[in-house]
Parts: structure tokens; sequence; C-alpha cells
């Protein structure tokens, strides 16, 4: 049986590509990575390359829209962070809305905002993970 090994990337579909890059260059601390011509859009990744996230101009996928709420029970993309505080501090430098639960159901703190087309994004503390790549108290068979 073939085994994945990790998510490569997550496509997200935008309305306003330049708005998009913006955010997720000067917020979120991306950077943009080459890209063969694929149509409208942008790939950015952190310095290791890793993880990635593809922005994609298409305007037949939906998208939430700018005002919509954050919501973790529904399609999201989570992040783990080194700085949790200091990403606080960025989101208020930069006027992003923010929600936080500092004692969060699955046991570590979770802070929530959306991206300009209103995809709803989640950043978690990574020194709750150590060395680990899953939830904690979590341990899977095969590890």
């Amino acid at each position: 049986m073939s085994r994945l090994t990790r998510i490569q990337h997550e496509g997200i579909p935008v309305r306003d590509l330049e708005k998009s890059q913006r955010f997720y260059e000067q917020v979120i601390g991306l950077q943009s990575i080459p890209r063969p011509p694929l149509g409208a859009g942008v790939w950015l990744a952190d310095a290791s390359g890793a993880p990635q996230m593809h922005l994609i101009v298409n305007p037949d996928w939906p998208v939430p829209g700018p005002d919509a709420k954050p919501d973790a029970r529904g399609r999201h993309t989570a992040f783990l962070v080194e700085d949790y505080e200091a990403l606080k501090r960025r989101f208020q430098e930069h006027g992003v809305t923010w929600s936080e639960l500092p004692n969060s159901p699955v046991g570590l703190p979770q802070l929530f905002c959306v991206d300009p087309d209103g995809h709803t994004l989640e950043f978690q503390p990574a020194e709750r993970y150590g060395d680990e790549i899953f939830t904690p108290g979590y341990k899977p068979s095969g590890a």
C-alpha cells in the first residue's frame, strides 16, 4: 500500500492576487518561490521551502469572502508558529482581526484569523509539539 509522507502544498483560490500575496508575505511571513507559467497565481513558502501556499486566481472557484468570520469547524489551514506572541503583535501592527482560544479543547492555545479572501487560518505554538509532528497526546500506530 502506498503511504502519504506529508502535505506538499495547499492551493488557495484568491480574487485579488496582489492583496493576498502582500498578506501572506508581510503578515504571515512567507516569501515568493519560483513557479512555472500556470496562469495567474503565486507560490509562497518559508525560508526552508515548506509549508507551501499556492495562491491561484480562478474566478470559478468559490471563496468565503472578505466578510467571513474565522471558523475552525470548516475548511481551514493550520500552522505551527515559533513565536506565538510575536505573531499576535504582527497581527496588531497590520490591523488583522484575530481571535484566540488560550485553553482550547485540543489542549493548546489556538489563534484564528482570515486572509483577504476569508479563508480561515489557525496558528498553534510550535514549542508545544517539541520534536513531534502530530498533535500532543496522540501517538500514531506507525510511530
